[in-house]
């Protein structure tokens, strides 16, 4: 019988698991089999209680094929879910604020008079605050795009806001001066007063923490950007959390 710690009585060779086994047969760099004939199996790791061999979905064999023949893109354990883009569309939608469409006119005048895509993001953000989601399937329609190709867009640059955004958005900026003149503890100030991470949102809607990389106010470090025209400067973490409190005053 072997021992628990996988020697034998008789000094042989110690054996690990089945996928330590499996991983002392492949050289990684080389995706190459090590000491096995051609053909010869090697990724059946699990058995059933049949006895028989069954993929438990690691994708281990599809990472270190040597032919790059395998690809794996379900797991056989589970049945794969249908998906119905109607009921996804549907879901997406409810779990959006409402928005008012009747806004969304100006958007379509521009897109009407040859404004780009780009362009017609720009204006519904400035119009919403940020990009619903429902405004993005219009601009597909009103432009004749994929849905897919109009999110793509959006979520790839990063002024584009794909969330609804606090009255109040609170940029820190994250540049070398400020950075180094403590801008770290400045925004873990205000996270701290605001009770959220950097890049939510509060419940109700008044403040969005962001950072950003940096809004030309070096000579202020470290500076702080209240939408997009107020700027405080030489801002310490006592600072940021009297700021937040004079701001709620305010809207109270």
């Amino acid at each position: 019988m072997p021992r628990q710690n996988g020697h034998d009585k008789g000094g042989t060779e110690p054996k690990g698991s089945a996928l330590y086994e499996v991983l002392k047969g492949i050289d990684f760099e080389k995706r190459e089999l090590i000491a096995k004939p051609k053909g010869e199996g090697l990724f059946d790791l699990v058995k059933d209680k049949d006895n028989g061999y069954r993929c438990y979905g690691c994708t281990l064999c599809e990472r270190s094929c040597p032919e790059d023949c395998i690809e794996i893109d379900f797991c056989p354990e589970h049945e794969e879910a249908p998906f119905d883009i109607e009921i996804e569309r549907a879901a997406a939608q409810a779990a959006q604020p409402e928005v008012d469409m009747k806004l969304f006119d100006a958007v379509v005048a521009k897109i009407r008079e040859g404004s780009g895509l780009v362009e017609a993001l720009h204006t519904t953000q400035e119009t919403y605050g940020w990009l619903p989601r429902k405004a993005l399937e219009d601009i597909a329609d009103e432009m004749g795009m994929p849905f897919s190709s109009v999110f793509g867009v959006a979520s790839f640059y990063t002024q584009f806001r794909l969330e609804p955004v606090g009255k109040h958005v609170i940029s820190v900026c994250m540049g070398t001066a400020c950075h180094v003149a403590g801008a770290p503890l400045v925004a873990e100030a205000f996270a701290q007063e605001l009770d959220i991470a950097v890049g939510q949102t509060t419940p109700d809607l008044l403040f969005t923490l962001q950072t950003v990389n940096c809004i030309g106010a070096c000579a202020l470090a470290p500076a702080v950007r209240l939408g997009e025209d107020e700027t405080y400067g030489r801002l310490t973490p006592q600072g940021a959390r009297k700021l937040v409190r004079q701001l709620r005053k305010k809207e109270a």
